[in-house]
C-alpha cells in the first residue's frame, strides 16, 4: 500500500502550561520556527524554545480536525543522525481529553520515538510546498522529514545554493512521486539517494542496486525503472505524464547522462532494486 504523505499543519497554537504547572495556563503571545527549533513567546513576556517545551502542553488546531487537541513534549532530543547538531526530535503525544490513554502525534517510530518536528512553510497532501508562511509539523518518519534528516534542510544554503530545492525534490524521490502528483512507492523500499553538491554521496558498496531516476522539485526528469511495477509500470507513467514522455527506460535515461545533466535540469539521483 502506498503510504500517504502525513503534514501536520498546526493552524493556531491556544495555550502553553509548563511541566507541574498549577492553575490556568499561560497564554501564548507569538510562536515561530528557526530550523527546527520552536520558540515561543508567552504572554508574560517570557521566550521558551527548543528543548525547553521538554514536558509542556499545549492546545492546538491540527488541519482537519475541528477543535483543540492537548499534545505534550515528552521528549526533546538532538537528532543523533545529524552531524552538524540542528535537527531538533520532539516525540509528542495527543492527550485524551476524557482521560484516556496518550497516543502518539506520528503512528510511525523512529529511532526510538515518535518524532516530529517542525519546519516553517507548509506542504500540501501531496508534499508540495505552497507556501513559506506559517509552519507546519512533520513526522520524522514522513517524506518531508526523512529529507531533512538526509540533510536536505529547506532553510539552509550550501555555496550559496539552497537547499529547498532539493529538499522538494527529495520529497519527490522519497514517494517515488515521478509527476509530482502521486505517490508510488511503499514501505521498506531500499533506495539509495545522492546529488549535485555531495550532501549525500553515492553509495559504491551497493552493487545491488540500479539507477532510477533522476530528480528535480517537480518529480522525475527521467526514469530508468519505476521503483514499485505493481504501483506504476513504465508504460502507465508515459501515459499519465506526458512530460516524461520520450524518458523512460534504461535507455532513454542512462545514469551518466542524467548526471551529467543531458536529460534535464536534475537535482538528486537515486538507485532502487
Amino acid at each position: 500500500m502506498v503510504r500517504r504523505f502525513i503534514a501536520i499543519w498546526l493552524a493556531l497554537v491556544l495555550a502553553y502550561a509548563a511541566p507541574g504547572q498549577a492553575g490556568s495556563p499561560t497564554r501564548l503571545r507569538a510562536v515561530e520556527v528557526v530550523g527546527t527549533v520552536l520558540r515561543a513567546e508567552l504572554s508574560d513576556g517570557r521566550m521558551i524554545q527548543g528543548r525547553e517545551l521538554e514536558g509542556a502542553v499545549i492546545e492546538v488546531v491540527l488541519q482537519g480536525e475541528a477543535g483543540p487537541q492537548r499534545v505534550r513534549f515528552d521528549r526533546i532530543i538532538a537528532d543523533p543522525d545529524d552531524p552538524g547538531g540542528e535537527i531538533l526530535l520532539y516525540d509528542m503525544t495527543r492527550l485524551d481529553p476524557q482521560g484516556g490513554p496518550a497516543r502518539p502525534l506520528c503512528e510511525n517510530a523512529v529511532a526510538g520515538g515518535h518524532w516530529a518536528f517542525p519546519l516553517r512553510g507548509r506542504w500540501d497532501s501531496a508534499g508540495r510546498h505552497v507556501s513559506d508562511q506559517g509552519w507546519t509539523l512533520t513526522c520524522a518518519g514522513d517524506a518531508q522529514g526523512k529529507c531533512v534528516r538526509f540533510g536536505y534542510k529547506p532553510w539552509k544554503t550550501v555555496g550559496g545554493v539552497s537547499l529547498a530545492p532539493y529538499h522538494q525534490a527529495c520529497i519527490r524521490m522519497v514517494r517515488a512521486d515521478y509527476c509530482g502528483n502521486q505517490g508510488t512507492t511503499r514501505d521498506g523500499m531500499l533506495i539509495d539517494v545522492y546529488d549535485r553538491i555531495v550532501i549525500q554521496p553515492r553509495d559504491t558498496a551497493r552493487s545491488d542496486l540500479t539507477f532510477e531516476a533522476a530528480w528535480g522539485p517537480e518529480g522525475a526528469v527521467c526514469v530508468a525503472h519505476t521503483r514499485v511495477p505493481q504501483n506504476m509500470t513504465l508504460e502507465r507513467l508515459g501515459m499519465v505524464c506526458p512530460r516524461l514522455r520520450g524518458r523512460l527506460g534504461a535507455a532513454a535515461c542512462p545514469e551518466n547522462l542524467a548526471i551529467s545533466g543531458q536529460m534535464g535540469e536534475a537535482l538528486l539521483f537515486n538507485r532502487s532494486q
